[in-house]
């Protein structure tokens, strides 16, 4: 049996929505990947063309915007769903296989080989997943703040 009295703790909550986030930026940035706008580009041609640049910089924004606008609306939807506990039950089970199945059209995107050595698809993926955390985690605390 569950106590309704007792309130959803808030690191729950930033957890829940940080893994969210981060999982939202991965989708993004593989998104960004398939319509050919890569968070590698500035690298590339440093001394070419700007407009390389310019996609690689707008794939780096759209990837925090997501994982910050990400990271504020799961937090704000777990708040809401902690507070109605057993009003939401169906609406959970939705969600859920909602969520199982853009996971699995994501995985099916992410099987595009990338044009960068390893190495390098190391050291980008780790700064972006990071920014990613940094800005949900952001999203998230403004939304359980007190």
């Amino acid at each position: 049996m569950t106590d309704d009295s007792v309130p959803f703790p808030r690191v729950l909550i930033l957890c829940i929505a940080v893994t969210g986030g981060v999982m939202a930026a991965i989708a993004a940035q593989l998104a960004l990947a398939h319509v050919g706008l890569d968070l590698a580009a500035v690298w590339r041609n440093m001394l070419g063309a700007r407009t390389g640049q310019m996609r690689s910089a707008f794939a780096w924004w759209a990837i925090a915007l997501v994982s910050f606008g990400s990271g504020l609306l799961i937090a704000s939807v777990t708040k809401l769903m902690a507070t109605a506990q057993s009003d939401l039950a169906a609406l959970r089970w939705i969600g859920g296989a909602v969520l199982v199945v853009g996971l699995a059209l994501v995985g099916h995107e992410a099987a595009v080989p990338s044009p960068l050595g390893p190495g390098a698809n190391a050291v980008l993926g780790i700064a972006s997943l990071t920014v990613a955390g940094i800005l949900s985690l952001l999203g998230a605390y403004f939304v359980t703040r007190r």
